[in-house]
C-alpha cells in the first residue's frame, strides 16, 4: 500500500499543539506513516519548542544552522550517513569545555580539502570563521561522493580523535580526547543541502533557509527531486493551526485521494475558510444568521478571510454543531479557481509537476497546475477539519478562547474513543 506522508509547515507552538496531538492519534491508528515537520519558524522560543517536540533533523538547507545530531564517548563513536556534494560541517561541543568546540570541514573548498578548526562557543551559530582558528588540514578530492549516502564516523579514545568518511581513514588527532564525551551538531554550508539517514523515525524535521521568504518552495522542490522515493506515496498538507480534524473520517479521504487522480488537488471540508463557507452555506449547513458567505472573488480573500470576528462565530457555531458536520451540496465539489490550502492532499507521481518557483504556492496548486495540466481540484464533503486564522483575521480572532474551547472538544473525542474501544463487561 502506498506510504501515507503528513506535511506541514510549523510552527507556532501555541496553536500547533492540539494538531499534534490529533496526528499522532491518527499514526497510532496507521492512517498517516510518516509526518514531515518543514520547521519555517518564525521565533527563537517556537524553534526551540519544534526542536523539542519534534526531534532529529533530516533535511538541512545549506544556509540552516547546525543542529544537534548525537554524541561521542570512549565507549561510542557518532556514526551517520550524509547525503551531501560537499562542506559537511560536523562540531564537537566536549562536555567538560563550555568555551570551546572544534569544528570539522569535511569536502570544503569545493571537495578538495578538510580541516579541523578550534573556536569560542559563542562562534557556534555564526558563519564567519578566522583563518587562524584553522589547526589542521589535509588535501581530499572527491571525499564526499554525490551519489551515496556519505559514510561518517568519529571516533574518540584514549589515543585521540579519529574520522574516517566512507571507510577512508581521513585523520587522527591524539591530543583530541574527550573524556566526559561531547555533542556533535551538524550543516552543510556553502550551497550544499544536507540530508541525514538512520533517522528510524516515523516524525521527522526538516529545516529551510532561514532568511528565505517566502520559504514554502524549498519543501516542495525537496520532494520533487526524489520523485523516485516518493512517486508511490499519498501526500496530506495541512497548516499549523488546524484545530480540529475528524479522524474517524480521514481514511476516507485518504481514499478518495487515492481512487480518484484526475483531481490534481483535493481539500478537506474545511472550517474557516472562504471558499468551503460558500459551499456550506449554499447546502444549508451555515445559517443566514452567521451573514452572507459570498463566493469570493477568483477564490481569494472574501469578507470571512477578513474578519477575525466573523471567524470567531463559525467557530463557536461549528462547536455546538451535533456531530460535528457542515455538508455541502454533494460529497465532491469540482473548483476551478483559487482556494486556502489549508488541509490538502496530492499524489506521489504529480510531484513531476511541482518544482515550484519561490512565490505564492496556493496559486500555483490550486489554480495555475490545474490548468495548465487540464486537472480541476476538488472538496471532499465528508473529512471535516478545522482551520483556526488567516493572518487579516489576527487582529479580531479569540484565539486563546477557541484554543480552549477547541482542545476540550479534543479531549472529549479522546475520551469517547477510548470508551468505545474498551471491552463492555
Amino acid at each position: 500500500m502506498a506510504p501515507v506522508i503528513l506535511v506541514t509547515f510549523a510552527g507556532r507552538q501555541k496553536r500547533m499543539q492540539i494538531l499534534t496531538d490529533y496526528v499522532r492519534q491518527a499514526m497510532a491508528r496507521g492512517l498517516i506513516d510518516e509526518w514531515h515537520v518543514w520547521d519555517f519558524t518564525r521565533s527563537q522560543d517556537d524553534h526551540e519548542w519544534v526542536t523539542r517536540e519534534f526531534g532529529p533533523v533530516r533535511y538541512m538547507e545549506s544556509g540552516a544552522r547546525y543542529q544537534l545530531a548525537g554524541t561521542v564517548t570512549d565507549q561510542r563513536s557518532f556514526r551517520t550517513t550524509a547525503a551531501i556534494r560537499n562542506d559537511f560541517h560536523i562540531a564537537i561541543l566536549p562536555n567538560d569545555d563550555s568555551d570551546h568546540f572544534f569544528e570539522m570541514v569535511v569536502g570544503g573548498w569545493d571537495n578538495q580539502y578538510t580541516a579541523l578548526r578550534k573556536l569560542p562557543r559563542t562562534d557556534l551559530l555564526s558563519l564567519e570563521r578566522a583563518s587562524k582558528s584553522e589547526i589542521w588540514s589535509r588535501a581530499t578530492p572527491g571525499i564526499l561522493s554525490p551519489g551515496v549516502a556519505n559514510r561518517i564516523v568519529v571516533k574518540s579514545s584514549t589515543g585521540g580523535m579519529q574520522l574516517h568518511v566512507n571507510h577512508v581513514h581521513v585523520g587522527q588527532w591524539n591530543d583530541l580526547r574527550f573524556p566526559s564525551g561531547a555533542s556533535i551538531m551538524v550543516r552543510g554550508g556553502w550551497g550544499a543541502n544536507l540530508e541525514l539517514g538512520d533517522m528510524g523515525s516515523r516524525t521527522q524535521r526538516f529545516l529551510g533557509n532561514p532568511e528565505e521568504k517566502p520559504p514554502y518552495s524549498q519543501a516542495y522542490n525537496y520532494y520533487a527531486t526524489r520523485l523516485n522515493r516518493y512517486a508511490e506515496a499519498i501526500f496530506l498538507k495541512c497548516d499549523d493551526d488546524i484545530v480540529y480534524m475528524d479522524i474517524d473520517k480521514l481514511e476516507d479521504f485518504i481514499e478518495f485521494r487515492r481512487n480518484n487522480p484526475n483531481y490534481f488537488i483535493v481539500s478537506a471540508n474545511v472550517v474557516n475558510n472562504g471558499v468551503c463557507a460558500y459551499w456550506q452555506q449554499a447546502a444549508g449547513s451555515l445559517p443566514e444568521q452567521l451573514g452572507k458567505f459570498e463566493w469570493p472573488p477568483g477564490g481569494f480573500g472574501g469578507s470571512l478571510w477578513k474578519s477575525g470576528k466573523r471567524a470567531t462565530e463559525l467557530h463557536d457555531f461549528f462547536l455546538q454543531t451535533h456531530g460535528k458536520q457542515l455538508p455541502l451540496p454533494a460529497r465532491t465539489v469540482e473548483w476551478t479557481e483559487r482556494q486556502s490550502i489549508n488541509f490538502i492532499s496530492w499524489l506521489g507521481k504529480d510531484l513531476i509537476h511541482m518544482a515550484l518557483p519561490k512565490g505564492d504556492d496556493e496559486s500555483l496548486l490550486t489554480i495555475e497546475l490545474p490548468a495548465l495540466l487540464n486537472r480541476p481540484t476538488a472538496i471532499f464533503s465528508d473529512f471535516m477539519v478545522s482551520h483556526l486564522s488567516f493572518g487579516p483575521q489576527e487582529s479580531e480572532v479569540d484565539a486563546d478562547r477557541l484554543i480552549a474551547a477547541y482542545s476540550a472538544l479534543l479531549n472529549e473525542k479522546s475520551c469517547g474513543h477510548i470508551n468505545a474501544s474498551s471491552p463492555q463487561g
